[in-house]
């Protein structure tokens, strides 16, 4: 019986610490509190640029983006503005910076830039 416990505990511990490995990669790390921070000190070249309506209406990434406020698109454009070398790159690639709707930062430390 004390063994069984010991392996129970285990595996308790074990699953709690890859639940929150998998919450930290997720669009809960950096949405929408931290974004503009990221957005400001973001450099280089490692984003992409995805329109929302690739995304499924189900998808949690989309209804995050669908229930932002003005003031938070507001915020994420003058993150945008602020950085001059991103902001640079975007107009390069022609997105205008109204059809910002969204940003969301990866593990790995890209970024992604929803547009409508």
């Amino acid at each position: 019986m004390n063994r069984f416990a010991k392996i129970s505990v285990i595996a308790t511990l074990s699953a709690l610490s890859f639940g929150g490995i998998s919450y930290a990669a997720g669009v809960e790390m950096n949405w929408p509190n931290q974004i503009e921070q990221t957005i400001r000190n973001f450099k280089g070249d490692n984003f992409r640029i995805v329109d929302v309506d690739t995304l499924s209406r189900m998808n949690e990434t989309r209804a995050r983006i669908d229930t932002e406020t003005p003031q938070q698109l507001a915020a994420l454009h003058a993150a945008v503005d602020a950085n001059r070398a991103l902001a640079a790159k975007l107009k390069a690639r022609d997105v205008e910076m109204n059809n910002i709707a969204g940003a969301a930062q990866a593990a790995d430390g890209s970024l992604t830039l929803y547009v409508r």
